[in-house]
C-alpha cells in the first residue's frame, strides 16, 4: 500500500498533466479511490484538507485583487521599476536581501514571503521580467533568514537541539543555511538569467502619474498589511480579509469585481493535491522513501542524505511542525550508528537548509503563492497551471539538491563549532 499511494501520486500528475485536467480535481478523485483501497474512512480525505493555508491564500489573493483592480499595485510596480531602470539586473538581488534582512529581524519566512512574493511577481510584470525568477529569489532571502536565532525556525532549533545538551549550536547552524541558501540564490540567479534582465524601452522613463484618493487609501492598507504582520507577527490571511473589509467599507476597491480575479483554479490545484498527500501520508508511502534515504548513509554522504530526506519530507508536510520535531531529535542516534566523523552541526545545517528550500515546491506555503500571484497577475489555463506547478517543483527538487551537493563538497564543515 504504500508504493501503490506513490504511484497514485505519479498518477494523479501525468493524468492532469496529459489531459489537461486541474490536477487538483484528479488529486481529490484518486484520493477517494485511495482510501477505498486501503480501506481508510473518507474522512482522511477531510482531515486532509489544508485549512489554514487555503485561508492565508485567499485572503492575501483577494486582499491584492483589491489592489490590482484599481490599478495601485500597478502603478506602484511602476515607480519601483523606475528606480531600477538603468540596472534591473539589480532587483532580483534587491528582492533576496529584503526578503533575507525582513525575515532574519524576527518575523520569519511565512510572513515576509506572504508580503515579498506578490510585489516581486508585480515589480516582474512591469518590468517585463521572468516571475519565477523574482518570486523565487524573494522565497530563498525570506527562508534564509528564517534560521536567525531570533527567527522562528531559528527557535525551533535551538528548543529541540537544548534537549540534546548542545547549547549555543544555533548560531553556527544559522551561518550554515545562510551559506547554503545564498549558494542556491547565487546559481539560480544565474540559471534563471537574472543577469540578462533588460528594461524594456516604453519603461525607460519614469512614472510620473499621481496617485488618487482611492489608490492612497489603498497604500495606506498596504502597509497596514506590512506592518501588522512583519513587526506585530499576525496571520497574513485574516489581516488580509480584515483590510480588504475597510478599503471597500472606505469606498476604496470595487466590491464586485475583485471576487473575478481571484485565482481559484490554482487554490482548487493545490488543495486538491494536498488531500492527496495527507492520504498518501498516512498510507505511509512518505515513511517509505524516507527511510530509504536514511538507510543509504555512510560517513561521507550522511549530511547530504540527510538534508535530501529532510528536503523530501517538507514536500508534503511543515518544515516546523513536522519536519524539525521528527528529525532534529534522531540525529545523534543516526550519527552513533554512522560512526566515524560526522559532526551534529553538518547533520543540523544539511536538515534546515534543505527543509526550508523546498518551500519553492508548489505543495509549500511559498510556492503556492508564486502560483496564485502569477494567475491573479494573468489569466493562465489549466495546462498553464499544470506547467508552472511541475516548474515550480522541479525547482524546488534542484534547490534540495543543490543543498545535498553544497553538504556533500563540505560546505557544512566550513562552519566551526
Amino acid at each position: 500500500m504504500q508504493a501503490i499511494s506513490l504511484f497514485v501520486l505519479i498518477a494523479a500528475i501525468a493524468i492532469g498533466f496529459v489531459k489537461k485536467i486541474n490536477v487538483g480535481i484528479v488529486s481529490l478523485a484518486l484520493g477517494f479511490v485511495l482510501t477505498i483501497l486501503t480501506g481508510m474512512s473518507v474522512k482522511v480525505l477531510v482531515a486532509g484538507f489544508p485549512t489554514k493555508l487555503f485561508l492565508t491564500l485567499l485572503g492575501t489573493m483577494y486582499f491584492f485583487a483589491l489592489l490590482q483592480d484599481n490599478k495601485t499595485l500597478e502603478l506602484l510596480s511602476q515607480k519601483i521599476v523606475g528606480i531600477f531602470r538603468t540596472k534591473p539586473f539589480l532587483m532580483p538581488i534587491v528582492i533576496y536581501v529584503v526578503s533575507y534582512v525582513m525575515s532574519a529581524a524576527g518575523p520569519g519566512a511565512i510572513s515576509v514571503q506572504s508580503v515579498m512574493v506578490i510585489f516581486a511577481v508585480s515589480l516582474a510584470v512591469q518590468m517585463h521580467a521572468n516571475p519565477i525568477l523574482l518570486a523565487v529569489m524573494a522565497i530563498l532571502g525570506a527562508v534564509g533568514g528564517t534560521a536567525s536565532p531570533i527567527a522562528l525556525t531559528g527557535i525551533i532549533v535551538t528548543d529541540l537541539t537544548a534537549s540534546l545538551q548542545v547549547p549555543g549550536i544555533a548560531v553556527p547552524v544559522f551561518y550554515g543555511v545562510t551559506a547554503a541558501n545564498l549558494f542556491i540564490a547565487i546559481v539560480f540567479y544565474f540559471a534563471l538569467g537574472g543577469y540578462r534582465i533588460r528594461m524594456d524601452a516604453s519603461l525607460a522613463a519614469p512614472e510620473n502619474t499621481a496617485f488618487t484618493k482611492e489608490q492612497k487609501i489603498c497604500l495606506i492598507g498596504l502597509l497596514a498589511l506590512v506592518i501588522m504582520v512583519v513587526l506585530f507577527r499576525m496571520d497574513v490571511g485574516f489581516v488580509s480579509f480584515f483590510l480588504a473589509f475597510i478599503l471597500m467599507l472606505l469606498g476604496a476597491a470595487d466590491k464586485k469585481r475583485p471576487v473575478k480575479l481571484v485565482p481559484w483554479n490554482v487554490l482548487i490545484l493545490i488543495c486538491g493535491i494536498s488531500v492527496l498527500m495527507g492520504v498518501i501520508k498516512k498510507a505511509g508511502g512518505i515513511k517509505l522513501l524516507a527511510d530509504f534515504l536514511a538507510s543509504m548513509m555512510t560517513e561521507g554522504t550522511a549530511a547530504g542524505l540527510i538534508a535530501a530526506t529532510a528536503g523530501f519530507m517538507s514536500w508534503f508536510s511543515s518544515a516546523n511542525g513536522v519536519v524539525f520535531p521528527t528529525l532534529i531529535p534522531t540525529l545523534p542516534e543516526i550519527i552513533a550508528k554512522v560512526g566515524g566523523n560526522v559532526r551534529l552541526v553538518d547533520m543540523l545545517i544539511g536538515v534546515v537548509a534543505a527543509a526550508t528550500v523546498a518551500g519553492i515546491s508548489p505543495l509549500s506555503t511559498g510556492g503556492s503563492l508564486i502560483m496564485a500571484t502569477m494567475a491573479q497577475a494573468r489569466e493562465i489555463s489549466a495546462e498553464e497551471s499544470s506547467k508552472l506547478f511541475l516548474k515550480l517543483f522541479l525547482l524546488s527538487f534542484c534547490a534540495v539538491a543543490l543543498v545535498v551537493v553544497f553538504a556533500l563538497i563540505g560546505g557544512t564543515q566550513l562552519i566551526s563549532y
